[in-house]
């Protein structure tokens, strides 16, 4: 302000000065009471002040009042600007202020809340790990849900345009069938005739990619990923090091042999070699070039590991169109990127507009196919994925098991409240504002909060960590359990648990009665206070029976599915495939000669592996069950027609020794022999469902069977010689369908021959001689990959084993807390009626009457818990339902169990302050009154 004042002498300086004073000090008697009205009048008041000095001082120069008063104004200059600035440098120190008592008064509530949760650890931890484990939870719910919904593959740029092309037929008789995977004629139509894409692409989805990288014992198998030049720019995805293949590299026949390395196999294989480019590496033994390296963690539009990529022309015809292989065993597959404003339904039309117009296949259920598009989340079926399905119902029990968490320690809080009722109450009296209460005590809950969150992290980290290795090994997880997005979510959720927890005890406890709260001995609490803390533990309850419930019926569910029937015993047979190298660089009788060779190989080994003394039986087959599948042409006496989709019957050749190696019954009739072999009688075993279709009257054996590749060559009889049982062919959820055998040697247009063997003990145990066995007979092979049929199966168990999983963690979990909550609310209101126990016990009452009255309550609690947790499960049942497996969700000894332990955890939780209760002096309960 001094420089507005001017020069002067020293008297009129000093006079300045002194005038200065008055409202300075005005304005700091002012200073609190923070409000506009008198930061204006105090800025007023200032530039008043200084043109009065200023008048003053001309007047003393020798110009007259008037005059004095104009040049005073006139030298101040721009009044409105000069109040504006004035105005605005005030607000910003009365803000400043304001945050600086703030911040002091949050430190000073931060000490406090920690001296007193230091006055009481186990309070203090009880709060801590009943939220860790709530926000934990969630966390972990949140980074698993996250990876596979929300976000989507690695790298995929605005996946939610990105869409995969669906074939849907609607066959009479039949019903309706979806598949996702093409023969390259649906792609090249698809790409070239319609209008509703910005791009479209193909890919052939892992695990049907495997391949083996090198040669020898160092030899490996990996999974190979097979797509279409511009899937790449489809996905809107960057090379980590390189470049992807070219539209040359994948369309030109004869071209030169590239592959793009997974940035793990990079990682893990070559070091991350940076000079890995146009360097040669061994698939199959065939030499690709190394032209790029994929950014960490690409997996293209599916979240399984891909170690490699190649182009899709080295494994499929690009030359003749064949309509005849629209449903494809080469599992291709089509993923499109909608345009801006494209819907799905515009998209799905465009597409059966462009297909129905190209189809020349001649069937008609193919050609009136139409096509659906969905995103990449949906299923092999055309239908949401169950894993999405099950993801979301995480969610939805990591937010229960957080209300459990919340309500108890809200309890907690309420009954710390009502401890320290008689502190508030001299607070206030000595004239603490009710704001700066209800800021303390937000503050403690806040400390709490920000406690468990933090020690949340810790169980997050170990949940998501359990799930990611245990449930989850097939995704590529690519970002720690705990990143960024989990720690904003954390914080979040910390942040809100400590609002909710805190704001309902800070309330009820800023508002008490003066009077018989500063009275000593008067008897804590109120009915109002207990009904509360009664609710919020039924809800605990409640809450409880609806995880438990859940539980149980994915137990259920998980149980069923390993107890199911599949018609074989896949976890007692190796399946063993030997890799040799590719022959479709021969020429075409140098491939016949090669292939014969192989299955002598095959014979060979099956001989020899027969005579190891710890394999129970072996045996070849081609189709075996959730391995591969074929369909051939069909005709039966007496039958017009077979239906293609649905009721098609698929075929297998098997050995001898087939079904008793691999488990499945013979119902009827024989199995094969060594003496079914080619040049012999043709001869068929067919499957239960098959011989009661086809020939109802139970007269399946001696019957023919005309089968082959194509329709033409339905002329050979083969003779039904056994019934064999229904065997699931490709998902444990399905009905069973119509299936025959033939011998090994008798088949005809089907390749890919497996050898199965049965060890007498654990079969992992037997893999390295039959690999010995191989490599001994035949040093070309590449690699010989043998696991149990039971590894193909086990991925379409993971979602009933992570319901099971999770349900049963977070229902165990909200047991628990609801049984300390039922406790401490025990606890708190025996301690309330302790002199009302001491009347009783007084006037004569026993023991057991005392332990009686207290057991009431708690169970009285626990069964309206009960009854609304049950009401509840009722009506969430028919949301749950899809995802069970021959299970009701209203299955009445899951129901009643739940209950009983409920009951039983009611009764115990509660016993101690019932035997606390009954122990009661009632001399001294009468003198604390």
């Amino acid at each position: 302000m001094a420089a507005l004042f001017g020069d002067g002498d020293d008297d009129s300086h000093r006079g300045s000065e002194v005038g200065v004073i008055r409202p300075r000090i005005k304005q700091f008697f002012r200073i609190a009471l923070r409000r506009d009205d008198i930061v204006v009048r105090n800025v007023d008041d200032e530039i008043r002040a200084h043109l009065d000095m200023r008048t003053e001082q001309l007047v003393r120069e020798g110009l007259t009042p008037e005059r004095a008063r104009e040049e005073a104004i006139r030298r101040f200059g721009s009044m409105d600007d000069a109040r504006r600035d004035l105005q605005q440098h005030a607000h910003q120190r009365e803000r400043t202020m304001q945050l600086r008592e703030w911040l002091d008064a949050l430190r000073q509530d931060i000490r406090y809340a920690a001296r007193g949760l230091r006055r009481e650890p186990l309070f203090a931890g009880f709060v801590i790990a009943t939220l860790a484990l709530g926000i934990g939870a969630n966390a972990a719910m949140f980074g698993v849900v996250d990876r596979m919904l929300l976000r989507g593959p690695e790298h995929i740029t605005d996946a939610s345009r990105l869409m995969r092309v669906y074939l849907h037929e609607r066959v009479p008789g039949q019903g309706e069938f979806a598949t996702p995977t093409f023969g390259y004629v649906m792609y090249s139509t698809l790409k070239n005739n319609t209008h509703s894409f910005d791009g479209v692409a193909a890919y052939v989805a892992t695990p049907h990619g495997q391949t083996v990288l090198g040669h020898g014992t160092d030899a490996q198998l990996i999974q190979q990923g097979q797509a279409t030049a511009d899937l790449f720019p489809v996905l809107g995805v960057k090379p980590a090091l390189g470049r992807f293949f070219s539209p040359d590299e994948d369309n030109v026949v004869g071209a030169e042999r590239v592959a793009v390395l997974g940035y793990g196999l990079w990682q893990r294989v070559y070091a991350g070699d940076p000079n890995i480019l146009g360097k040669t590496i061994l698939l199959r033994d065939i030499p690709y070039a190394v032209v790029g390296v994929a950014p960490k963690g690409f997996t293209g539009p599916q979240l399984n590991r891909v170690d490699v990529w190649v182009p899709m022309s080295l494994h499929v015809s690009l030359q003749t169109p064949d309509w005849s292989h629209t449903w494809s065993a080469q599992w291709l597959m089509v993923v499109s990127r909608l345009k801006p404003g494209v819907t799905r339904t515009q998209a799905a039309e465009d597409a059966t507009a462009a297909y129905r117009h190209a189809y020349t296949g001649g069937d008609k259920d193919d050609a009136g196919a139409d096509l659906l598009v969905a995103p990449l989340t949906f299923s092999e079926d055309g239908k949401e994925s169950t894993e999405v399905t099950v993801s979301r119902w995480f969610v939805g029990v990591a937010f229960v098991v957080l209300l459990i968490a919340c309500s108890n320690v809200v309890n907690l809080l309420l009954a710390r409240a009502v401890r320290r009722r008689r502190e508030v109450a001299v607070r206030l009296a000595l004239g603490a504002a009710r704001r700066r209460l209800v800021q303390l005590l937000l503050t403690e809950s806040l400390m709490l909060a920000a406690l468990g969150g933090a020690a949340g992290l810790a169980v997050a980290w170990v949940t998501a960590t359990l799930m990611r290795t245990v449930l989850l090994n097939n995704v590529e997880w690519t970002s720690s359990a705990i990143d960024a997005r989990v720690l904003v979510v954390s914080a979040a959720i910390a942040l809100g648990v400590g609002v909710i927890t805190g704001l309902v005890p800070a309330l009820r406890s800023s508002r008490p009665d003066l009077t018989s709260s500063l009275k000593s001995g008067v008897r804590e609490g109120g009915a109002h206070g207990t009904r509360l803390r009664a609710a919020l533990t039924v809800a605990q309850a409640a809450l409880s029976i609806v995880l438990l419930v859940g539980a149980g019926l994915f137990v259920r569910s998980l149980t069923n599915v390993r107890g199911l029937d599949l018609g074989m015993q896949p976890a007692r047979f190796l399946v063993v495939s030997p890799r040799w190298p590719s022959i479709s660089s021969l020429d075409s009788a140098r491939q016949v000669t090669e292939r014969a060779r192989r299955e002598n190989v095959l014979a060979q080994v099956l001989d020899k592996t027969r005579q190891l003394p710890g394999i129970e039986r072996a045996a070849m087959t081609i189709g075996l069950p959730f391995r591969s599948g074929y369909q051939q042409f069909l005709r039966v006496p007496g039958w017009d027609s077979i239906p293609k989709v649905g009721g098609a019957a698929s075929v297998s050749a098997a050995s001898g020794d087939y079904f008793e190696t691999v488990g499945t019954r013979v119902l009827n009739g024989r199995a094969f022999t060594s003496a079914d072999h080619a040049g012999t009688e043709p001869v068929t075993v067919v499957s239960e469902l098959m011989a009661k279709t086809l020939w109802p009257k139970g007269d399946a054996i001696g019957q023919c069977l005309f089968t082959g590749p194509k329709k033409d060559s339905l002329n050979i009889c083969s003779r039904v010689v056994g019934v064999a049982a229904d065997v699931h062919r490709f998902r444990l959820n399905e009905k069973a369908s119509m299936h025959y055998y033939v011998p090994f040697g008798q088949e005809r247009g089907m390749g890919g021959t497996d050898l199965l063997v049965r060890p007498r003990n654990d079969p992992q145990a037997a893999i390295p001689e039959i690999r010995k066995l191989f490599q001994q007979l035949d040093p070309t092979i590449v690699y010989v990959d043998a696991n149990t049929l039971q590894d193909e199966v086990d991925p379409q168990v993971r979602p009933w084993r992570l319901g099971a999983s999770v349900f049963g963690l977070m229902g165990i979990l909200a047991l628990l807390v609801a049984a300390v909550g039922l406790y401490s609310v025990m606890s708190y209101l025996v301690a309330q009626r302790t002199h009302e126990l001491g009347v009783r016990i007084a006037l004569g009452a026993s023991g057991g009457n005392i332990l009686s009255l207290v057991l009431k309550s708690s169970v009285g609690m626990a069964l309206l818990g009960i009854v609304i947790g049950l009401a509840m499960t009722l009506v969430a049942g028919r949301f749950i339902q899809p995802l069970l497996f021959n299970t009701s969700s209203r299955d009445s000894s899951v129901l009643g169990g739940v209950a009983l332990a409920m009951l039983a955890v009611a009764l115990l939780a509660s016993a101690l302050p019932a035997l606390r209760a009954r122990g009661t002096d009632p001399m001294e309960a009468l003198r604390t009154e």
